[in-house]
């Protein structure tokens, strides 16, 4: 990576997800289990503070989930006034901060990397260490699990980032809490492909990086990111040279972007009317907890409706972001799982012992209006993973009828309170909202 100065829930196992069409192209992810995602950026522009590039970051939050600080290719030879209150600002909205230090390729002494890391916690007080010029021989990796440990010492979130800048084998991974496997342009994405054993871990392991990368562009890079099991990803246009991370994307790249990464972020045109979502079983850390999710809400003109061509993506979230994100597959029904088409309705079934994501009914159905489609809907998922919270409102649900499309066919429901709301139940071992 270029290193100039120009510059309450649980990450869920949640998307099964065998096969990813994007742009035409079949990419093969074997049985990964996606998380919800997120955007994370090298923050290599210096702050005039108040700086508006980061600006933009703070008011990008939750989508954006933490950046990497970069005074001088490290922490510097003392404290700069204006990164020590930038830093504060952009922690303070919500962005964790990492700080930038190089092993050059594990040949730097222990020692003076240590000593960095330590300049940028008393400088700083940063959430963590981002470690660039990372050797990916796994004769090297008890160098970065040290480091791993050391900074975990200092206390806080202490969150570890190394940079390969592309595959590293496995054993990396327990080397630090993230692996930026993929950094380059959009035209070597087009080519690049994980190892394969990544599909096994949480998306959180992995962020991508991708530059050069046209607006037409941009979705289908997003989308490679999720299919390739990405936890965190960060496109842009900037160019390669004199650095690609010195900028932050204009309008409208940046908003659309936000919308691939998280769609509950006001990216869906229809608000959800009477909506309802309840979820029970959430006192437990097992997959026991079930899930209702139901409403209706307007698309203008007559949209063409087609789950069986297009599939349903659900996302559901809370004031930190998305936190359940489940895409259903395409396809007729067929025997276990699949689509049942009725007279403008559309019934999803899976009727295996372990269905996918805890979901074995979705309905959909529309109704033609004057001037739009009123489509009502209702999600019924009886055994998995949705530990939501009435506490951490506004709580957030959409649903997307284009998932390759999240700003156009979807919805959102939000319970901000005091109307609609969310309250706990069963002592709080589950949570209604309406």
């Amino acid at each position: 990576m270029l290193c100039r100065r120009e510059g309450e829930f649980v990450i869920m196992k949640i998307v099964l997800r065998s096969l990813a069409v994007v742009a035409g192209v079949v990419v093969s992810v074997s049985a990964a289990w996606a998380a919800p995602q997120s955007v994370a950026i090298p923050a290599y522009f210096y702050p005039v503070f108040p700086d508006p590039l980061w600006a933009q970051m703070e008011n990008s939050v939750p989508t954006v989930s933490f950046a990497i600080m970069n005074p001088a290719s490290g922490p510097g030879a003392a404290p700069d006034l204006n990164y020590v209150s930038q830093i504060a600002a952009t922690r303070a909205a919500g962005v964790k901060i990492l700080g930038y230090v190089t092993s050059s390729y594990a040949t730097q002494p222990l020692a003076s990397v240590k000593a960095e890391i330590d300049n940028y916690y008393a400088w700083y007080n940063v959430d963590g260490i981002f470690i660039d010029e990372t050797d990916n021989n796994c004769v090297t990796q008890p160098y970065y699990a040290e480091l791993d440990t050391y900074t975990k010492a200092k206390g806080g979130l202490g969150m570890t980032v190394i940079n390969p800048g592309t595959v590293a084998p496995e054993c990396f991974v327990t080397a630090a809490d993230v692996i930026l496997n993929f950094e380059g342009s959009y035209m070597q994405y087009l080519a690049w492909s994980p190892l394969g054993w990544e599909a096994s871990y949480d998306a959180s392991h992995f962020w991508h990086l991708v530059y050069a990368t046209d607006e037409v562009d941009m979705p289908d890079a997003v989308m490679r990111s999720q299919a390739f099991n990405a936890g965190y990803v960060y496109v842009t246009p900037d160019m390669l040279l004199p650095n690609p991370w010195d900028s932050l994307p204009g309008e409208p790249y940046w908003s659309t972007e936000l919308a691939y990464v998280q769609p509950i972020d006001g990216a869906c045109p229809a608000p959800v009317s009477k909506p309802k979502l309840q979820v029970r079983g959430i006192d437990t850390a097992e997959p026991d907890d079930s899930m209702k999710f139901g409403g209706r809400f307007s698309l203008t003109g007559s949209p063409v409706i087609d789950p069986v061509a297009d599939g349903l993506r659900l996302v559901v979230g809370d004031s930190s972001g998305a936190e359940v994100d489940i895409t259903i597959a395409a396809g007729a029904y067929a025997g276990q799982a699949g689509w049942i088409i009725g007279n403008n309705k559309w019934t999803y079934r899976d009727d295996s012992e372990t269905p996918a994501n805890g979901i074995t009914r979705i309905t959909l159905k529309k109704k033609l209006e004057e001037a739009s489609t009123l489509v009502s809907f209702k999600v019924t998922a009886p055994e998995g993973s949705f530990p939501v919270s009435a506490t951490e409102l506004p709580l957030t649900g959409a649903i997307l009828l284009l998932p390759a499309e999240p700003t156009s066919n979807c919805a959102t429901a939000t319970f901000p309170g005091p109307k609609p709301t969310c309250i706990e139940t069963g002592g709080g071992s589950g949570v209604r909202c309406r």
